[in-house]
């Protein structure tokens, strides 16, 4: 239940971050959110530098699918 909350809240954020209304403060505490509730640290790669450029949900969805590697 948590993991689906987090997982809307990362979505809206991200399309939040995505529109370009954000002032840089607003921005900045996106990122400081999404790093807490994204497990991926590589989340922003998806999230800027993916080519074609992912969904929010795709990020998300991405970003919870990841797995550490274990060694």
């Amino acid at each position: 239940m948590a993991v689906e909350k987090n997982k809307e809240l990362a979505i809206s954020l991200i399309n939040e971050l995505r529109s370009g209304c954000c002032p840089d403060e607003r921005q900045e505490e996106i990122a400081s959110i999404l790093d807490k509730l994204l497990p991926d640290s590589n989340y922003w790669d998806y999230l800027i530098d993916h080519v074609p450029e992912l969904s929010a949900e795709e990020v998300v969805e991405r970003a919870f699918d990841s797995k550490p590697i274990i060694l």
